[in-house]
């Protein structure tokens, strides 16, 4: 591909798509961005390069804002009273079994919180080897990100889920515009739960992280969880959306808060959620096996790291900086501050960007 020097170059590339301040409504805005869902992540990969070269921030990235923008100018929540401080201070994080699930005793886990809250993050602190994490939005739309072989590699819980009695729910976007939303998304996420319930049970050899913020919306009683370990992050709804600007979002399981609008929850009723938090925050904050504790700085800091490296391989792989790539997966591999978790998450992000070089990521 061309290299361009200048954004108006990039914008007439069809083969890309990249979002401008200049977008006058949601509805064109969302379009644009399912465009950008839907294409190879080669193209995203270009398209992302291009948006942080020339506006400073990644497509994803900029979806955020413009969307805030536009709900800025509109004063959607001009009219909403918050009933109390809770919408700006964050909470302590909540773990409940955090201790049973170390040591298997429980071997799933289920993490709640906003968008951009940091469940992935707190994912990342758990103890094993054999995890096999899930975020729930990942459900939606599978078939434009996985094949049902990509499955296998990802989860074996989504394997197992999708090739079985979940199968109907192995979809695209082209086949979601024939599917009313109540027979999709307001059943996948509550039959999928339900899966992951019996599935942890009858494969009591591996551990599960399941996180979401499909749980709460979906279930309103908590007491159904209680034989699992629940953790719930205490970032408050500001702090999350300031966050959720910021973060890395380049892979498809970093746009969680994306397809929720996609498929046209109102933004007013995002604030609402708080309510349905607290309600398993009350529930699990009373338990004997719940501790709480503070989130720091150094979390952020470790985040802000991976989020810059993935960019990193972005510009390597435009530039088709090969040397680059594996410098970075290098120097990945070396750097013993950085967590199992994020280590990997680079790595393999560095491994399908040497791939899609058509380059044995040796």
């Amino acid at each position: 591909m061309e290299k361009y020097t200048e954004l108006e170059q990039a914008l007439r590339d069809p083969s890309l798509v990249i979002i401008t301040d200049n977008i006058a409504s949601q509805t064109e805005l969302n379009q644009i961005y399912v465009k950008y869902k839907t294409l190879p992540k080669k193209q995203r990969r270009f398209s992302n390069y291009y948006s942080n070269e020339f506006l400073g921030h990644t497509v994803p990235e900029m979806y955020v804002l413009v969307r805030n923008k536009l709900i800025a100018e509109t004063n959607i929540f001009e009219d909403m009273q918050l009933p109390s401080d809770k919408y700006v201070v964050s909470e302590p994080d909540l773990y409940y079994k955090e201790e049973s699930f170390n040591s298997g005793n429980t071997n799933i886990c289920f993490i709640l919180g906003h968008s951009g809250s940091g469940k992935s993050q707190m994912a990342r602190t758990l103890e094993g080897d054999a995890i096999d994490h899930i975020e729930l939005d990942d459900l939606l739309l599978v078939k434009d990100h996985f094949t049902i072989d990509d499955l296998k590699g990802y989860s074996d819980m989504f394997y197992s889920f999708f090739s079985g009695e979940g199968a109907k729910y192995y979809i695209g976007a082209e086949e979601r515009n024939s599917i009313p939303k109540e027979e999709y998304e307001d059943k996948l996420f509550i039959d999928f739960v339900k899966f992951a319930f019996d599935y942890s049970k009858q494969h009591r050899e591996k551990k599960f992280i399941v996180e979401g913020i499909w749980i709460y919306l979906y279930f309103d009683d908590p007491s159904l969880f209680e034989e699992y370990a629940v953790f719930i992050k205490g970032t408050s709804f500001l702090k999350s959306k300031i966050r959720a600007m910021k973060r890395e979002m380049q892979r498809d399981k970093e746009t969680l808060q994306d397809r929720k609008l996609m498929f046209g929850r109102e933004t007013r009723n995002y604030l609402l959620d708080e309510d349905k938090i607290d309600i398993y925050r009350s529930y699990y904050g009373d338990k004997a096996e719940t501790i709480f504790r503070e989130e720091t700085d150094e979390t952020a800091k470790k985040r802000e790291e991976v989020i810059n490296e993935m960019k990193s391989v972005d510009k390597c792989f435009v530039d088709g900086d090969v040397d680059g790539i594996r410098a970075i997966m290098k120097k990945a591999e070396a750097n013993t501050e950085l967590s199992k978790w994020n280590k990997m998450r680079i790595i393999n992000e560095c491994k399908s960007a040497l791939l899609d070089l058509h380059v044995l990521p040796i």
